[in-house]
């Protein structure tokens, strides 16, 4: 039906999207990764778009219908068609971004990995999918889907199907080797991010020969399966002169984002320091990154807000990094282990007083020299002369 005769039409929430009780009402685009602020006459009014009401019956805002319209979020209906408009209600702070590390085997051994030799963990499929499940109805937004290398878990396919109906944005994070036509033809997520740590000699003095040309193919085979790619790339020493091909590839190619960071001494790290830039030469790099999948801070606190990790031994923690900081047992509840992180306020940072405190919130506490400490990588960026600071 035409989007002009919405009043004689049943309106039903587009199926790409859902309502989301955050800190206030949001409805969340799934596909396009967007929320969209309401207020409760605009949740109230969404919530009643179930397929089962014509447009006039349902008394809206004029104009607001035609937003909701123009942007996909609504859509028309000649026939009456129920689906139920669910409302997924967050704890407060909400939960918006949960790393789910479904195993920690890896079939690369890389010069920087952080998570150090491989171990046998894995976590089982009826836990995946009930953490997935409890994640998406307390308000979930982003669910990255890591590893170790995810391509390796026996259930992955079990686990896309699984979770293909909720309404959360499921986004792979691969290194990309494993990643072909047969594969790409089964993985249904919503983004798939490869990661590419230079062109041919930077990425494999990182990842090791022939891994450059594995992780190209999997970005085509992605594509061709008609799956959006991202990117995500660490500055490190042997790719600084490589950013110019990379930026002219991640446009080539279209990618939704490209993530830019420096390296955190963790890991394999630690035997392979040669890796290291100064924060100082490296900070310029980070304005290669574009996109919005910075999980970060909001709202007066520092970095992990709204962010958790879940360990593939079922553990919930702050981040990868703090894998020894354990949260509780996210098989057992997700919300409550969520409740147990503590969350850091930007006024009890060294660096409080910083002109930039705000735009920085502090930068990575792991990557700081402790826990309230500047991240002068961030410093670095922001121009800001480490020497005056703690």
């Amino acid at each position: 039906m035409h989007k002009g005769n919405w009043r004689e039409a049943f309106l039903r929430l587009s199926p790409r999207t859902a309502l989301k009780n955050l800190e206030q009402p949001y409805l969340y685009h799934i596909g396009r990764d967007e929320l969209y602020e309401l207020d409760e006459e605009g949740r109230d009014f969404l919530a009643r778009c179930d397929g089962t009401a014509r447009g006039c019956e349902l008394n809206p805002d004029q104009s607001f219908v035609e937003f909701c319209l123009e942007e996909g979020l609504l859509e028309t209906l000649p026939q009456p068609d129920p689906s139920a408009t669910p409302i997924g209600n967050s704890p407060l702070p909400s939960l918006r971004y949960l790393e789910l590390q479904l195993l920690h085997r890896c079939n690369l051994s890389c010069r920087h990995c952080y998570l150090g030799p491989p171990r046998p963990d894995e976590m089982p499929l009826v836990d995946a999918l009930s953490i997935t499940r409890e994640f998406a109805a307390t308000g979930g937004l982003r669910l990255m889907i890591s590893g170790g290398e995810p391509l390796l878990y026996p259930y992955l396919r079990e686990f896309t199907s699984g979770t293909e109906g909720m309404k959360i944005r499921r986004i792979l994070l691969t290194n990309g080797t494993l990643v072909n036509r047969e594969s790409a033809s089964w993985l249904s997520v919503d983004e798939i991010q490869f990661s590419l740590d230079g062109w041919r000699r930077g990425h494999e003095l990182l990842r090791g020969t022939g891994t450059f040309d594995s992780v190209l193919r999997g970005i085509r085979a992605a594509q061709d399966a008609g799956i959006p790619v991202s990117i995500a790339t660490m500055i490190h020493r042997g790719n600084l002169d490589e950013f110019e091909q990379l930026r002219h590839f991640t446009v080539e190619i279209g990618a939704l984002e490209w993530g830019v960071d420096i390296l955190c001494m963790a890991g394999a790290l630690e035997r392979n320091r040669d890796l290291n830039v100064p924060y100082e030469e490296a900070a310029p790099f980070m304005e290669y990154a574009y996109g919005g999948g910075y999980h970060g801070s909001s709202d007066g606190f520092a970095c992990g807000r709204h962010l958790m990790t879940v360990l593939p031994t079922g553990k919930a923690v702050k981040c990868g990094f703090y894998e020894e900081a354990s949260l509780g047992d996210a098989c057992h509840g997700l919300s409550s282990c969520w409740q147990n992180l503590e969350h850091i306020p930007l006024e009890m940072l060294e660096c409080k007083g910083c002109p930039v405190i705000e735009e920085c919130a502090g930068g990575c506490r792991y990557r700081a020299s402790h826990l309230l400490a500047p991240d002068k990588a961030m410093c670095a960026y922001y121009g800001i002369r480490t020497d005056s600071l703690p």
